[in-house]
């Protein structure tokens, strides 16, 4: 008769529980702080707060994902540590279990033990909070948005730690391991976008969305995943300003189908680190890679990364010593040989576990430095058109661009998107342009309607036309009214500072009944008549002023803040006119702001 297949072994199980006591019990106990405790503490407090469970629950929620990634990778390497050491390895190896039942029972125990107290720290939590909230069902649900939010994220961290665990010799490389996989996606896409932005013509280097954020958990959840608390005001405070209570109506996690998701993520990369063990040679303790057939994606993995971020690295540092264009293109290349050398034979020889590895080892060296120069010239040349990518019409929701900040009218956002596209059409001429005081930087950053950003920058000569038109579209009136309109109220209350700037020496403080009066009877006249108050050189300011509003937040303590800072050009004929009429001064005079 055919015997089963164990999965499980209790002894090793038990082994696992009894071992790495300290660990569990650093674990219950911080959460045990974080959550049943002060839960009690705010209950017997002086100052008990009744929507004290939900706030707590949803600061847990937000640092759950870091605490998972870290406990992840402390109990991996705790529960795997007998493949670490060839004495431990030997000692598993003879013992009557299938290596199933030694790997299920390691990967349980590390499950079991985190799962099993959150529940205790959950249930703990929700009994504590009893005595202060008014909602007994909704501070059940915020405790169990935690408890399944942070078990489902530990699953998935522990089975990305399973697998990096199984796929190393070394207990000290399986934490950096650990890391890089984690992190993997979008370093390399965040790199990948610098290097494009030193060789590609018109790539800014600026903000940007990050298409595969989804492949390093850690960082796609860290802010996002966090319940929505909903109350029934938004501030409610004393006379003198203190917050009172607040009573939550309700309680809602949309992220679950991703956090779901990420869990059977988390189980399949355990399967595969069972698959894996199945095969693994125990004898590899302390090898960099157990894993023979991952050693040619480990060497070459590292080669790439290495070329691509030590490259970059020495670019920028040698970039300063030649201005042309193709002198870049060959230091980049250059760059990353360098540094694909350092990686290809550092793989190597931590691979082998020798130095004497360059001999009969250069053919794949010599095709990754092809591959680097292939990359290198096609990012020059833009063979897919990156740099000179425009929106189409009717694609962009909204646009941000230097000194007007973010536009959502169709009208304005067309007239900058044409005047894009002429810049792009003026490629060969604007391409070679170098940066410097004759220069002027023209960014555009476009929010499209399907959730991406794409930001561009071009350096192009300070008296071309386009940047005429750039600035022109900048001092467009309903522009600049949309930018100097506060949304807190423009009056003598509000107002709690003004300041004017004249040369480098002249510094008046204006009553708020003043800086009302040149914001009212100055500035928007200005405005409204299409006078420039945008300039493209600091030759044509002569003065700033500086006007602050400020207002108590829902009639509490809490202040809301916004500065209009106006820089007053020759142009600026209503404000030249208020400050001599007013303050008894010419500023066209008596002062110039930028020598």
């Amino acid at each position: 008769m055919k015997s089963k297949i164990s999965f499980f072994n209790a002894g090793l199980f038990k082994s696992t529980l009894r071992r790495f006591w300290p660990l569990w019990i650093i674990h219950f106990a911080g959460w045990l702080l974080f959550l049943p405790v002060l839960t009690l503490m705010n209950n017997f407090g002086p100052n008990r707060s009744t929507d004290f469970i939900f706030v707590i629950s949803e600061s847990a929620v937000f640092a759950s994902p870091i605490i998972a990634f870290i406990m992840a990778i402390l109990a991996a390497m705790a529960v795997f540590s007998f493949m670490y050491n060839s004495r431990s390895t030997g000692l598993i190896a003879s013992l009557p279990v299938r290596r199933e039942a030694i790997f299920c029972s390691a990967w349980l125990g590390g499950v079991f033990v985190i799962v099993g107290s959150n529940l205790v720290i959950a249930l703990l939590t929700f009994l504590f909070s009893l005595g202060a909230t008014t909602s007994a069902a909704l501070a059940f649900k915020a405790v169990c948005i935690w408890l399944g939010v942070y078990s489902m994220q530990f699953i998935l961290f522990f089975g990305i730690a399973s697998l990096t665990a199984v796929m190393t010799g070394s207990i000290a490389v399986l934490p950096i391991l650990y890391i890089i996989f984690n992190f993997l996606a979008v370093g390399m896409e965040s790199i990948i976008r610098l290097d494009f932005s030193c060789l590609i013509w018109g790539m800014s280097n600026g903000s940007f969305d990050c298409v595969l954020d989804f492949l390093s958990p850690l960082f796609y959840m860290v802010g996002s995943f966090v319940p929505d608390v909903e109350y029934n005001t938004p501030y409610v405070a004393d006379t003198l300003g203190s917050l009172l209570d607040r009573e939550c109506v309700a309680v809602t996690y949309s992220h679950w189908l991703p956090t779901v998701i990420y869990c059977l993520v988390g189980l399949i990369f355990s399967a595969a680190a069972l698959m894996v063990f199945r095969k693994r040679r125990m004898e590899s303790a302390g090898d960099v890679v157990a894993v023979r057939c991952m050693h040619p994606v480990f060497k070459y993995g590292v080669t790439v990364c290495s070329a691509l971020c030590g490259g970059l690295l020495l670019y920028t540092v040698l970039f300063a010593l030649f201005e042309s264009r193709s002198a870049s293109v060959f230091i980049m290349i250059l760059s990353m040989i360098i540094f694909a050398f350092i990686g290809y034979f550092g793989a190597k020889m931590l691979l082998e576990k020798s130095f004497h590895v360059f001999r009969g080892s250069w053919v794949g060296f010599i095709v990754v430095c092809c591959l680097c120069a292939v990359f290198t010239l096609c990012c020059d040349l833009d063979v897919c058109g990156i740099g000179a990518y425009v929106p189409k019409e009717g694609s962009i929701k909204s646009i941000t661009v230097y000194q007007t900040g973010s536009v959502e009218d169709p009208a304005i956002i067309e007239n900058y998107r044409q005047l894009h596209e002429k810049i792009v059409s003026y490629k060969d001429e604007y391409e070679h342009i170098v940066y410097s005081d004759d220069t002027e930087s023209i960014m555009f950053e476009y929010k499209l309607k399907n959730g991406r950003t794409v930001s561009r920058e071009y350096t192009l000569p300070m008296d071309d036309e386009n940047v005429e038109r750039y600035y022109e579209l900048a001092n467009t009136p309903n522009l600049l009214l949309e930018r100097f309109s506060p949304s807190i109220p423009a009056d003598e209350e509000h107002c709690s500072q003004a300041i004017l700037y004249i040369g480098d020496n002249q510094i008046i403080d204006l009553t708020p009944a003043q800086a009302i009066d040149f914001y009212r009877n100055a500035l928007l006249p200005d405005i409204k008549a299409g006078h420039k108050v945008i300039s493209r050189t600091y030759d044509d300011i002569i003065a700033t002023m500086y006007i602050t509003f400020e207002q108590a937040i829902d009639n509490s303590r809490y202040y809301d803040s916004q500065d209009i800072v106006v820089e007053i050009t020759t142009d600026c004929t209503e404000c030249i006119s208020w400050i001599k009429a007013t303050l008894g001064i010419d500023i066209e005079e008596d002062a110039q702001y930028y020598d």
